[in-house]
């Protein structure tokens, strides 16, 4: 089996590391603040609290059957109607 990085990549990706953490300073606040914005997205301050009440649509609903309510409308559609 043959290696993915050559010896080369390591010291380049080690220097990398090395650098990063005696900068670390310089980027210490910003990956705070962006890793404060990235968890208030995730979990923003509404979900914090417990819902303790039901919700409405938590409840049985009863079916209704179904009704006609007879109007006080005409048999004949053809006719003017009687108040003008």
């Amino acid at each position: 089996m043959r290696n993915r990085f050559s010896v080369g990549s390591y010291i380049v990706f080690a220097l990398i590391a090395i650098g990063l953490l005696v900068n670390f300073t310089y980027f210490f606040i910003p990956i705070v603040v962006l890793g404060t914005i990235f968890l208030l997205y995730k979990y923003p301050p509404s979900s914090w609290r417990k819902v303790t009440m039901y919700r409405k649509d938590d409840r049985k609903r009863r079916n209704s059957r179904f009704r006609v309510i007879n109007g006080s409308k005409r048999d004949g559609y053809d006719e003017p109607p009687r108040y003008h």
